[in-house]
């Protein structure tokens, strides 16, 4: 497959104007629904390395078309955000289908190596405040040349969320009692943006001086902006690294500065916490959707059915925020 992927690579570089060739092309994940190569591309001037993102191409609820998420990164990237830089999109059946080319970004998405390792020890210092300024740019963006990303207004979120919890039959309290809780809560209190919808250490790439790009757009929408913010505050996020809030790396204070310097917003910590409950109920069900994808037969998947253990601890970390004061 690699060696045809690799001419189809090259004849489609071809066609938007860069003649090379493709070597060194490896796959870096794989899935049913999505793939990720690496591979460099060479002509008689220079070489580059560059990563291939394709998808299905089939329509989901949860995620966009990686040619539409290619064309987000674009404007985005305008607004002065640490964004990829697109080279070229694909979609429909020609090409390579939906797909796109981006500029590899040097870097690290590992969340155990960017929290441990000491190359990242300089970068752990100032990541949480340029994590807040990215996002900043992220949510200041117009929103007039997003037509295409679908809207997700929260309450109806919340719905489409308790709906797929009950439809396991398996009642959990402390899920039920943080859905009534989150229900009593006010969302109004900020206007929509544009929400990356995955903010967090695997989505981001870090270098030896802090953030070097956000990446993985699928779950793009347009919507509360504190719902970036928060997931990117919940405990399962932090890898173990637990009293630091904001990623296992920073301060919840110098996240809401980097964000401030840039939106001239003040958020209340408060606030946050809300958010940090609706994402932790969030992956909460998410983890319920893989588990029972294993244990209703859909597939036959160890790491499926190991992530259900994780339900339990969205159970704790719940408790932990609703009922002892935790952060």
């Amino acid at each position: 497959m690699s060696e045809e992927l690799q001419l189809k690579i090259e004849e489609f570089l071809l066609k938007n104007g860069s003649k090379g060739k493709v070597s060194e092309l490896v796959p870096l994940t794989g899935g049913a629904s999505a793939e990720t190569w690496s591979f460099t591309f060479s002509n008689k001037n220079k070489s580059e390395q560059m990563i291939l993102r394709r998808g299905s191409g089939k329509k989901s609820p949860l995620a966009v078309l990686k040619s539409e998420e290619a064309v987000i990164q674009q404007k985005v990237k305008s607004s002065g955000a640490p964004v990829p830089t697109i080279v070229a999109i694909s979609s429909g059946d020609k090409d390579l289908g939906d797909a796109y080319l981006m500029g590899l970004i040097p870097g690290e998405s590992i969340a155990r190596k960017i929290l441990r390792d000491k190359k990242f020890s300089a970068a752990r210092q100032k990541l949480a405040f340029q994590c807040g300024e990215a996002l900043a740019k992220i949510h200041s963006v117009n929103l007039n040349d997003f037509d295409q990303v679908p809207k997700k207004p929260i309450r109806e979120e919340l719905k489409r969320l308790y709906l797929t919890y009950k439809s396991f039959e398996q009642p959990l309290p402390v899920f039920e009692y943080a859905f009534k809780w989150l229900d009593k809560q006010d969302f109004t209190t900020r206007k929509d943006a544009l929400v990356h919808g995955d903010f967090r250490l695997g989505n981001l790439m870090i270098d030896e001086s802090g953030l070097a790009a956000v990446i993985d757009w699928e779950m793009v929408s347009i919507g509360n902006p504190m719902l970036d913010i928060g997931w990117m505050c919940i405990n399962s996020w932090r890898f173990g690294q637990s009293e630091k809030v904001v990623g296992g790396f920073g301060d919840l204070e110098e996240f809401l500065q980097g964000y401030g310097s840039i939106s001239k917003e003040i958020i209340d910590p408060e606030e946050v916490k809300i958010w940090q409950v609706l994402g932790t109920l969030r992956w909460g069900v998410i983890c319920l959707i893989q588990v029972y994808s294993h244990l209703n037969g859909d597939v036959n998947s160890l790491e499926k059915a190991a992530i259900g253990r994780r339900v339990s601890e969205t159970e704790i970390d719940l408790v932990d925020l609703l009922f002892l004061g935790g952060k």
